[in-house]
């Protein structure tokens, strides 16, 4: 049987084509009857072949599927990067200026530095609270607060701290200054 197997194998694609003599394919015919294994194989052979055309548009439209959804996770990944970069610069940013302006808001410090560097103003106030003053470098804290009404104890002046009253009401300033700017902290 296992003999009659492979010889009906071998036949079955001309015996579907019909280029069989009228003795095989009486043969072919009568093992097939017989044999479960023969006639699965003999519906394989009549099973439509796959056509390459469509197989490749399914392909392409698999890849590009799978493009699309690469480029919309790439997209997100940059956006976060993005995003991160950005709050990382800011927080730099928020600790630069802290440290060397006095106050955490960046774009204050960097507009009065502007003001006072670029525009030649002779002071500008960045912070309220603490009050923060940038002036030129070469812009003396006596003449701003004169402008204010207040005048100098000098008796109570230590190093940076200086003291300032009017009306019995004291202000304490502490000055810094620079080659670029001046600055002075209530």
């Amino acid at each position: 049987m296992k003999n009659e197997c492979s010889i009906v194998g071998d036949l079955l694609a001309l015996w579907l084509d019909g280029l069989v003599s009228e003795d095989t394919a009486a043969f072919v015919e009568e093992h097939l009857a017989r044999c479960a294994a023969c006639r699965a194989r003999l519906e394989g052979l009549r099973a439509p072949a796959p056509d390459p055309q469509r197989e490749a548009a399914e392909e392409a439209r698999a890849f590009r599927a799978f493009a699309a959804r690469w480029k919309k996770k790439r997209r997100r990944a940059l956006a976060a990067f993005a995003a991160l970069a950005l709050a990382a610069a800011m927080l730099a940013a928020c600790l630069f200026s802290l440290l060397t302006f006095g106050t955490a808001n960046f774009a204050s410090a960097a507009w009065g530095l502007a003001r006072v560097t670029l525009l030649n103003e002779p002071w500008a106030e960045i912070a309220s609270e603490p009050k923060v003053v940038l002036a030129a470098p070469d812009a003396h804290i006596t003449d701003y607060m004169a402008g204010r009404g207040f005048a100098e104890n000098e008796q109570e002046r230590m190093g940076a701290l200086r003291v300032f009253e009017k009306d019995g009401v004291q202000e304490r300033v502490l000055c810094g200054v620079n080659r670029y700017f001046a600055r002075w902290v209530w």
